[in-house]
This record gives C-alpha cells, sequence and structure tokens, in this order.
C-alpha cells in the first residue's frame, strides 16, 4: 500500500508543494497509523511553505497542524485506542496533509464516532486557540468588550462564536464583503481596508476595549494597544503581516519585543499565545479544552464556519484560497 502526502519542496508559492506516494510503513513502538479523513489548512502553513514563519522547518517538509481520521494500525504497546476508533492529531505545524498520518499518544485525541470529521478538524486547531485565548489567557466575563482582527477567518470567527456564548460585546475586522459572517455571530464589523479601527472604536467603545485579538502584528499591534480600556488585555497569537513584506525575523522581534515589555505604558498586561506551545506546557488544558469543545459540538452548540473542502491532492489550490483571502472560515483537505 502507498501513502499519500504533500512536500514543500523549497521555499516559495503554492507551486512548491508536490503530491508523492511512498510505501505504508508499520507504526513504531508506542505510535498509531491513521487514516485521514480531513486535515485543516492554515495560514502558518503558508509562512512556513515561504520560509516566513519563525524557525521555519527547512524543505523537504510536509505542512499540516491537524487531521481527524480512524485508527488503521496500532504499534506495540499502544492499549488506549483501537482498530477503526475515529481520532484527532495536532502536529507542531508539519505532518498532518496526508492520506495517512503517524502520532504518538500525546498527539492523539479520541473524537465520538457520530461526529463530522470537518468539523471536528476545526475545532482541534482553530476552536481550541480561541477557547484558550479567550478563557486561559484573556479570561474574558460576560458583557466585557473584545476586538478580534480577522473576524471572518477561522479562528476569527471561532473567537465570535464562543464570545457570543459567552455573552461579549464584540467588534470584528474585516473586509466589507464578510461583513455579514461578522455581524451573524452578533459582532460589530469594521472594514479595515476602508475604516481606522482605532477612530471608530474610539467612538462605539468610548472606554475602551477589554480584550484584543491581533494575529496582524506589525503596526498593527501599536494600533490594537491603543484601543484598550483600563483594565484591557493584549492577545497576539500571529503576524499575518508577512505574507504581504517582511520575513520571519521581523516576527521574531516583535515577539522578543512585546515579551519583553510585558505590560502597556499604561499598565495593560500584553500576552502571546501559540496553541503549540501552551499545548507543550499544559497538555492537560489542551486535552480538557478539546473534549469541552467537542461535546459542544455534538450538542449543536458550536457549528464551525467550513469555507472550503478541497481534495488533498489539491492542497496548492487550498492554500491559495487562504493567501488571496477568499476563504471564509475554515479550509479543510478531504480525503475519498
Amino acid at each position: 500500500m502507498l501513502n499519500t502526502r504533500l512536500i514543500v519542496t523549497r521555499y516559495g508559492g503554492p507551486e512548491v508543494l508536490e503530491v508523492v506516494q511512498e510505501p505504508l510503513r508499520s507504526p513504531d513502538k508506542g505510535e498509531i497509523r491513521v487514516k485521514v479523513q480531513s486535515a485543516g489548512v492554515a495560514l502558518a502553513d503558508i509562512m512556513r511553505r515561504e520560509g516566513k514563519y519563525p524557525s521555519s522547518p527547512t524543505p523537504p517538509f510536509t505542512p499540516g497542524y491537524d487531521v481527524v481520521g480512524v485508527v488503521d494500525e496500532l504499534g506495540e504497546g499502544v492499549e488506549q485506542y483501537s482498530l477503526g476508533e475515529k481520532v484527532a492529531v495536532f502536529f507542531n505545524g508539519t505532518g498532518g496533509y496526508a492520506e495517512y498520518v503517524y502520532a504518538k499518544l500525546d498527539e492523539l485525541v479520541h473524537i465520538p464516532a457520530r461526529i463530522d470529521a470537518v468539523s471536528a478538524v476545526a475545532v482541534i486547531l482553530n476552536y481550541v486557540t480561541a477557547y484558550q485565548m479567550l478563557h486561559r489567557i484573556a479570561k474574558v466575563s460576560p458583557d466585557e468588550i473584545i476586538l478580534v482582527h480577522g473576524a471572518s477567518g477561522g479562528v476569527g470567527s471561532a473567537l465570535l462564536e464562543l464570545g457570543s456564548l459567552s455573552k461579549l460585546k464584540m467588534f470584528g475586522t474585516a473586509s466589507s464583503a464578510k461583513h455579514s459572517i461578522v455581524s451573524s455571530f452578533g459582532a460589530i464589523p469594521i472594514d479595515y481596508r476602508k475604516e481606522d479601527f482605532v477612530d471608530i472604536l474610539l467612538v462605539q467603545a468610548p472606554d475602551g476595549i477589554d480584550a484584543v485579538f491581533d494575529s496582524i502584528g506589525g503596526q498593527n499591534y501599536e494600533r490594537s494597544l491603543q484601543t484598550l480600556s483600563k483594565t484591557g488585555r493584549f492577545v497576539g497569537y500571529g503576524y499575518t503581516s508577512i505574507l504581504e513584506q517582511g520575513e520571519a525575523n521581523d516576527w521574531a522581534a516583535a515577539w522578543k519585543n512585546l515579551s519583553n515589555r510585558r505590560i502597556t505604558d499604561r499598565g495593560n498586561p500584553i500576552y502571546l499565545y501559540s496553541v503549540t506551545s501552551l499545548k507543550k506546557e499544559r497538555l492537560d488544558w489542551f486535552q480538557e479544552d478539546v473534549q469541552y469543545l467537542l461535546s459542544l459540538l455534538e450538542k449543536g452548540k458550536i457549528n464551525p464556519l467550513i469555507s472550503h473542502r478541497i481534495p488533498l491532492r489539491e492542497a496548492a489550490r487550498a492554500q491559495e484560497l487562504l493567501e488571496q483571502s477568499l476563504a471564509v472560515g475554515k479550509v479543510v483537505l478531504v480525503n475519498d
């Protein structure tokens, strides 16, 4: 049997993604082989493909954080899972774009069989990221006001949906074409292309924002800090501005600067969030949060926004959709 996977052959555009086939191997001791049903696509995949992510892996490598599938073969000593069981796998940024993947126990999460694989894969990265930023980091309370940048994206829409469940008042930046999506979650949209969000919020939220979630980076970070209330918290969780211009060291320098500052000149706390770093530090939180969010999904209390379902072999097209801001919500690769 052969395994199909995508590899980044060199740093560059979508054309550097190549489909390869290789013989399947048996899982090693303590490892599980998973037949993938769905795999998530993230902006960080594109940054790694271009070599703009801090400590980007050296090509060739397979991108991808999150997959959902079924246990296909068990390695020696694995007793916690059984053949045919549905599971999610969360990698540290590489490995997901494949028909079969190999995972260790700390990378695996049980998924109820009745949960749709495409919806579930949106939970594993996007909703865990959103939930942890809201409740583990910013520790929001009902009636607080939040600002979400990139509000129509995978994590942005998850922040809005979970924010709505937490009875937050919300603003979200997005292009005008995506304002209806932002409004559907009960948030007030701001057109980042034609409106100045700092000026808008000065009028609409004169006492300031209680929590800002910023994945843009660059000058957007500093402008976001200007919107905070006296008790407001800033959470940076990405640096997508480098896709237009900049290099990985720009991101690393900005994060180091904010990390060293820790607080603004007005005393507001600054947090820098990485789902992979927090998972490494607090695996118990990750596992607890995944199960809680899956229970919300199972009960119909959350409904992840799926933008596109694209065959694995067309991963380059999936990345182009994200890169060109043509997606709304989560882009998912699917295997037949």
